[in-house]
C-alpha cells in the first residue's frame, strides 16, 4: 500500500502538525506501507532534520511563494496531477490554505481515495476568528471538498463532535486516529525536580494559546506561593513576545517568570524532568501534542476544556481542566496541582504508562491501515473514476 501525505508546511517551527505527520508516517511504516510526503520546500536544516526523522519515507519538496496560510506551490499541484494515480490513497493535512485545498481537489478529481485532516480548523473558535474572505474561501473550496472526500480524519472524538455542527455528513466517512507517541516514557524521578514549585508552558507563543491568561493567573499563584516559578518555553512573533514581557512587568512578576525560547534536545529533556507541572490554557487546541509530551514525562497538566486531549486527561485523572476565560480558575488549578504532592507522584507513575497504552506507534499504525483499507475498498466497490471539477 502506497500512501501520499500532503502538508502545507513541514518546517520544525510548524510544531505539532509536523510532529504528528512524522508520527503518522512512522506508524504507517510499522504496517509495511510505502510512505511519500509532498510539501513546500523548507530550509536545508529543516529538510535534513525531517529526512533524519523519516529515513524510509520518500520526500518531495517544491518551490513556493507567499507566507503563513497564503503559500502557493504550483509545482506540487502539477506533480500531483501527473503522479496521483501512483498512490493507493492521498492523505491531505489542513484546510484554509491553497496547498492543502487544491491538493485535496486534485486527489478527488483524479479518482484517488482522498483523506482530509482538518487540523482542528473546523472548531467554533477557529470560525469565530475567520474573516469574511476566509469564510468565502471555505464555502467555495474546503466545504465542497470535505463533502466529496473519501474520509475525514479527526484526531479526537471532541474534534469530530464539534465539526458535526457544520452538517457535512462526517459521521459515515470519518475516523478518529490520534497522533502516536514516538518518544520515550520513563517514570519521573521526583528527586530531580526543581528545588522550588515550577510550572512549565511549552508551545508556540501565540494568542490562541492564551499565554496572557496564564501570566495573569500566575500573578495570583505567586501571591500565595512567592517561591513558585513559571518557565515559558517557545517562540513567537516578536511583537507578541514583547506584549507577554510587558504583562510580566505590569504584574511585577520579574524573576518569577523565565522566557526560555524554543527548547529542544537536552534542554527540553531538562525542563520536562525538573518541572513540577505543565500548563496549556489554550483558547483552542487540536489534540495537544505538548500535553502528551508532558504526561509522558510524568507531569500533571493544567489545561483548558478546549484542549481536545481533555477526555484522556479526565479519564486517566492526569491533571485539572480549567476555564480558559477565568485567570482565577487557572490559578486555582495550578495551585491545587502544586500543593498535591501525592497526586504529582501518582501521575509520575501513571502518566507514562497511560501514554504508552493509548498512543503507541503500533496501535496507531493499525488504525491508519484500517482507515486506508476502508477508503480503498469503498472506491473499488463504487468504481470511482476521474470527475470534472465542480462543487
Amino acid at each position: 500500500m502506497t500512501i501520499l501525505h500532503v502538508m502545507p508546511n513541514v518546517s520544525r517551527a510548524f510544531g505539532g502538525p509536523t510532529e504528528s505527520l512524522i508520527g503518522y508516517a512512522q506508524a504507517a511504516r510499522t504496517q509495511g506501507m510505502d510512505v511519500h510526503v509532498a510539501a513546500p520546500s523548507v530550509s536545508a536544516e529543516d529538510e535534513a532534520w525531517l529526512r533524519e526523522q523519516l529515513p524510509e519515507a520518500t520526500l518531495h519538496f517544491f518551490a513556493s511563494a507567499g507566507q503563513h496560510a497564503y503559500v502557493v506551490a504550483p509545482g506540487l499541484w502539477i506533480w500531483m496531477w501527473q503522479e496521483a494515480k501512483r498512490f493507493d490513497a492521498a492523505h491531505v493535512h489542513g484546510l484554509f490554505n491553497p496547498v492543502s485545498s487544491l491538493s485535496a481537489w486534485i486527489g478527488i478529481v483524479r479518482g484517488v481515495p482522498t483523506v482530509m485532516r482538518p487540523f482542528g480548523t473546523l472548531s467554533r473558535y477557529t470560525f469565530s476568528r475567520r474573516s469574511a474572505l476566509k469564510r468565502l474561501y471555505f464555502t467555495l473550496l474546503d466545504r465542497p471538498a470535505l463533502r466529496r472526500a473519501a474520509a475525514i480524519h479527526f484526531t479526537t472524538e471532541a474534534e469530530r463532535d464539534e465539526a458535526n455542527r457544520l452538517s457535512i455528513n462526517f459521521e459515515d466517512r470519518s475516523a478518529v486516529v490520534p497522533p502516536p507517541w514516538r518518544g520515550e516514557t520513563i517514570t519521573a524521578d521526583m528527586d530531580k525536580k526543581a528545588d522550588r514549585p515550577t510550572v512549565l508552558y511549552m508551545s508556540r507563543l501565540h494568542p490562541k494559546k492564551n499565554v496572557q491568561g496564564l501570566l495573569r493567573a500566575w500573578a495570583q499563584v505567586v501571591a500565595d506561593r512567592p517561591d513558585a516559578q513559571l518557565w515559558v518555553a517557545g517562540d513567537g512573533d516578536d511583537d507578541y513576545v514583547q506584549r507577554l514581557r510587558d504583562t510580566v512587568a505590569t504584574h511585577g512578576l520579574g524573576e518569577l517568570v523565565s522566557f526560555l525560547g524554543f527548547v529542544s534536545g537536552d534542554e527540553k529533556e531538562r525542563v520536562l524532568r525538573e518541572a513540577w507541572a505543565f500548563a496549556l490554557p489554550s483558547h483552542q487546541e487540536n489534540f495537544g501534542v505538548a500535553v502528551l509530551e508532558a504526561v509522558a514525562a510524568g507531569l500533571p497538566v493544567v489545561i483548558s476544556g478546549e484542549v481536545q486531549l481533555r477526555s484522556f486527561v479526565e479519564e486517566k485523572d492526569l491533571g485539572r481542566i480549567v476555564d480558559r476565560t477565568d485567570p482565577s480558575a487557572i490559578a486555582t488549578g495550578l495551585s491545587t496541582v502544586l500543593a498535591d504532592d501525592a497526586g504529582r507522584r501518582r501521575v509520575a507513575e501513571d502518566g507514562p504508562r497511560a501514554v504508552e497504552e493509548t498512543f503507541s506507534v503500533d496501535r496507531v499504525g493499525g488504525e491508519l491501515r484500517d482507515l486506508y483499507e476502508s477508503v480503498i475498498h469503498n472506491r473499488e466497490c463504487t468504481g470511482a473514476v476521474d470527475e470534472p471539477l465542480s462543487t
